[in-house]
């Protein structure tokens, strides 16, 4: 049942998700073509077809929060903003990033151990 479980777990996203599909792609590894009910009553398999609906629901969901573009040229102008934004973001997070080995650098130079690297700022007082 571990490989029925994995098969669930991994569907493709463009198959569609029905007790049907999953019962005909069951007999490549049972050998024969189970039931739905069979396999209902298995409840390894049951949980894994429960919480992949589940995670199907979800991204269908969060996909219709989006807007859709009323155009072609939109949606390439929106791609192009975001791959813009991404290019800043990753120069941000690389020039975090060679900050962040310059301290680590220096504080090794002075002795400090990481144990007091990782030390928490001290809180503020309240009045």
């Amino acid at each position: 049942m571990n490989e029925i479980v994995d098969m669930i777990r991994q569907w493709p996203k463009l198959e569609p998700f029905k007790w049907d599909f999953i019962c005909k792609g069951s007999k490549s590894i049972l050998g024969y073509e189970p039931t739905r009910q069979a396999l209902n009553k298995k409840l390894a398999v049951k949980r894994a077809y429960a919480v992949k609906k589940e995670q199907l629901r979800f991204e269908a969901n969060k996909l219709s929060r989006v807007a859709r573009p009323r155009s072609t040229l939109e949606a390439m102008e929106r791609l192009v903003k975001l791959q813009e934004e991404n290019d800043q973001l990753k120069g941000e997070l690389n020039k975090m990033a060679e900050i962040a080995n310059r301290f680590i650098y220096n504080a090794k130079i002075k002795g400090l151990t990481p144990e007091q690297l990782m030390r928490p700022m001290p809180q503020k007082k309240k009045p």
